[in-house]
């Protein structure tokens, strides 16, 4: 019998109510059961504890029988007491007192149920009765067993009760239930079925056609799904009749399209027969329509070999698509052409099919085997050339080595002639003070001569004794201050000369050094007129290269007075030096000279460059200046200058030099050199 969905919905929430409805029945015996015994064995508990106290002295003093009469009225009355029996057993389990009928003892209790007792009660529900049994102290320290049995009639009573309440509510809800149940159906049931008259009106092309709706539960949200399903409905059915007009259009367009492509193109099945060409395979290959159509490549000898063919169609089981490959084809008047092959699938109504791009690439690539031939041969020719290139290179490294070996010639040359003018400078400057120191030892000689032929002859006067002192004293006064200033200026000379032949690493101050080689330098700015300043910090403590610092000033003096004041007949030079911060100093020579044009600022620090070639200058001052400023000294220098306003040059380097593991060649011949 087929059942509505409303029928099957009533019967499916019935059985549903049922099986609530028994499974809360269920779990309220049960719950109830367990109270029961929960209660029932609690109030075992307190039996025992109470008859334990009040039944012990007796049993110890043998006065149980006295109890007989007062236990006997306890007992007989349900209403003062649960307690029905109540006996009293030995060690050996012998009945020694009892009130009331109890039952055969002996057997009551197993010896495993003894041993799982709690706390030494031992409790055994049978029928209505809870039957309990609990460790009692008899006289002379005797263990007996104290038995009682406990009526659970009325808690039973009381369960029974509930359970009925509980069951006619369970009822009255199924019943309520049920009813409700089918009010729900009966509406949703009339609902349901105007809807299903509406789907039938709509396959039957009724598109128009609203069904009416009130309220918003899921039915009517569902009636105005239906209702928009239907305008959609017909509004889709008008898109697809356009979009079949509009296909057709398209596939009319195609078939244009197909049959105007320059390109040959084919269309095949799975199994590779042709059913489809377009006009660009006859013009090209020459094959005619109907000769191919219905065929395989193979059957009409299209390829050239069949490797060819297998190897095309083996990339496109594997691949997906070919693309690119490159395949020879033979013409329809037996040329062979090379083509590339392109493929990709095209599914159709009637079932997927193959479309293939044949283009003829033999012009192309016979072309770049000409282009191969050509590049080949450009390459002999490159080879030959880089062959050609290495010797020239060869002969450059050589003339560089050759060039490097005279610049370090030349800077030799160049230190040497700075050492032996600074030397000269200082000769010349020595001369004065030894020359009056020796004056006034020969003069003394002569005065001691006379006052000892003045001491034989006539006797030493007082008059002339002081006069001889007080000669003596100048003398000897001039001879000190010039011998002194000889030593001093031959310690500045020794300081710096140790320096510049011996550029190690020290700490020192900057202060000093560079006084210590303006010192050197006093006789021969004398000699030009030329005066000198210093203005420096004091405390400027450097970790550097105190030859490196006097080769710069003495290359920057030197060119000073070979360039800056040249046609003039006196100048000036400053050295200021000052801390830039806690890591940086400043360093500037500035002179009142001529200046330089932007030309030869340009290339001031070229090796090389001079304007003095064939007079003296060798170009190579200020390009050791630079390597030294910022090679050794980690440093970095600028010139500031213009013509007729003099030049000033200012570096700036660390007061910590850069360590340096490898000299280069050019400073080891330099140093080596100066020490000779």
């Amino acid at each position: 019998m087929k059942l509505s969905l409303r029928a099957k919905f009533l019967i499916l929430g019935g059985v549903v109510q049922a099986l609530v409805v028994c499974l809360l029945i269920w779990n309220s015996l049960r719950l109830l059961d367990d109270a029961v015994n929960q209660n029932a064995l609690r109030v075992a508990r307190e039996y025992a504890v109470t008859l334990n106290l009040s039944l012990a002295p007796y049993a110890q003093d043998g006065r149980l029988a006295q109890l007989q009469p007062f236990l006997s009225e306890m007992i007989s009355s349900p209403k003062d007491s649960y307690v029905r029996y109540l006996a009293v057993v030995n060690s050996h389990n012998e009945a020694i007192f009892s009130v009331g009928f109890p039952p055969q003892l002996s057997n009551l209790f197993s010896a495993h149920e003894r041993a799982q007792a709690n706390n030494g009660l031992v409790t055994k529900q049978l029928g209505p009765m809870l039957h309990a049994s609990t460790p009692f102290l008899l006289r002379g320290s005797e263990v007996g067993a104290l038995h009682f049995g406990i009526s659970t009639d009325e808690l039973n009573l009381m369960r029974n009760h509930v359970l009925k309440q509980s069951g006619a509510i369970a009822l009255v809800g199924f019943a309520l239930g049920l009813v409700l149940l089918y009010l729900l159906t009966r509406d949703i049931g009339r609902r349901l079925r105007l809807l299903y008259q509406h789907s039938n009106r709509l396959a039957q092309g009724e598109y128009g056609v609203q069904l009416p709706h009130h309220g918003d539960d899921e039915i009517a949200t569902f009636t105005k799904v239906m209702n928009r399903m239907s305008t959609a409905l017909h509004e889709r059915i008008s898109q697809l009749e356009n979009s079949e007009r509009r296909l057709a259009e398209s596939e009319t367009r195609f078939k244009t399209l197909f049959n105007l492509a320059p390109v040959p193109l084919t269309v095949t099945d799975p199994s590779g027969k042709l059913i489809g060409v377009n006009l660009a395979l006859t013009r090209v290959f020459g094959y005619q329509a109907e000769d191919v159509l219905g065929k395989t490549t193979a059957e009409f000898n299209f390829w050239q070999s069949f490797e060819e063919r297998h190897r095309i169609w083996q990339t496109l089981r594997q691949a997906g698509s070919v693309t690119g490959e490159i395949a020879t084809a033979v013409t329809a008047d037996g040329r062979a052409v090379e083509l590339a092959v392109w493929s990709s699938a095209l599914e159709q109504v009637e079932g997927n099919a193959i479309i293939w791009a044949l283009l003829d690439l033999t012009e192309e690539l016979q072309a770049k085997r000409e282009l191969k031939d050509l590049n080949t041969s450009l390459e002999e020719r490159v080879k030959q050339r880089a062959s050609d290139l290495e010797k020239a290179n060869a002969e450059l490294f050589r003339a560089l080595d050759t060039l490097k070996r005279t610049q370090n010639d030349l800077v030799t040359a160049e230190k040497m002639a700075s050492l032996g003018s600074l030397v000269a400078g200082v000769a010349h400057e020595l001369n004065t003070p030894i020359g009056n120191s020796l004056l006034m030892a020969t003069a003394l000689h002569d005065r001691v001569h006379e006052f000892e032929m003045t001491l034989n002859e006539n006797g030493l006067k007082r008059s002339t004794l002081f006069e001889y002192l007080e000669d003596t004293k100048n003398a000897c006064k001039l001879m000190v201050n010039a011998l002194q200033k000889a030593g001093n200026l031959i310690a500045s000379f020794k300081q710096v000369a140790v320096d510049q032949t011996n550029d190690r690493r020290r700490d020192f101050d900057l202060k000093v050094v560079l006084r210590d080689t303006l010192t050197t330098f006093a006789p021969r700015l004398q000699r030009t007129n030329c005066s000198s300043t210093l203005e420096a910090e004091d405390g400027l403590l450097m970790d550097s290269y105190p030859g490196s610092l006097c080769q710069i000033i003495d290359n920057l003096i030197n060119n000073a007075l070979l360039h800056a004041f040249e046609g003039r007949s006196n100048g000036h030079i400053r050295i200021t030096a000052r801390a830039l911060d806690a890591q940086q100093v400043e360093l500037c020579l500035i002179d009142d000279g001529i200046g330089m044009l932007p030309d030869v600022l340009h290339h001031v620090f070229d090796p090389f460059f001079t304007t003095k070639m064939g007079q003296g200058g060798t170009g190579l001052g200020m390009h050791i200046v630079y390597n030294i400023v910022t090679g050794i000294l980690g440093g970095h220098i600028e010139i500031e200058s213009s013509l007729g306003q003099g030049s000033k040059i200012i570096m700036t380097f660390p007061r910590k030099a850069p360590q340096h593991d490898i000299v280069s060649r050019a400073q080891l011949e330099l140093v080596e050199t100066a020490q000779k």
